[in-house]
């Protein structure tokens, strides 16, 4: 009898190691996982991204087929986002997004918040919009990615 109880014991030890192991994807990534406040410090570091124009950063938290929405309806792929922080058209100087709302569902995530986001554009036109956000990440790669964003004025 002690020596079915033993291997039992051994046998659980040995599932519940392997079940407390993690993917091999969320060990390349350091933990970036499928979960809500993974996805909401992305979002987060998105917006830092933007206001500090790093398109390095910028070009791993962009998905390649994004499309990236503008409160007047102008609509900007991965490259021109890029391009247009850089070359200046667009210069995030805040981005304050309080409180954003995330909803997961497998490797897709909806992420919604109201912000208030404080431009210039081409240089010489100094706005400042409140918006509301809504944004769709998808976990590929092992990354959480923008694929796509669009705003609309809160302003009634």
């Amino acid at each position: 009898m002690r020596y079915i109880a033993t291997i039992s014991l051994l046998i659980l030890l040995a599932a519940c190691g392997e079940a407390t192991e993690q993917p091999e994807s969320a060990k390349l990534v350091g933990a970036i996982t499928h979960n809500r406040g993974d996805v909401q410090e992305t979002a987060l570091k998105f917006n830092a991204a933007l206001v500090s124009r790093d398109t390095g950063a910028l070009n791993n938290l962009l998905h390649k087929k994004l499309s990236y929405g503008h409160s007047n309806g102008w609509i900007e792929n991965k490259q021109e986002l890029k391009d247009d922080l850089y070359n200046g058209t667009l210069i995030y100087h805040k981005v304050d997004q309080p409180k954003l709302e995330v909803i997961l569902h497998d490797n897709i995530a909806t992420v919604r918040g109201d912000g208030i986001f404080d431009v210039d554009y081409k240089e010489h036109e100094h706005l400042v919009f409140d918006l509301h956000v809504m944004q769709t990440w998808i976990f590929e790669k092992g990354r959480w990615q923008l694929l796509n964003r669009q705003s609309i004025s809160n302003e009634k």
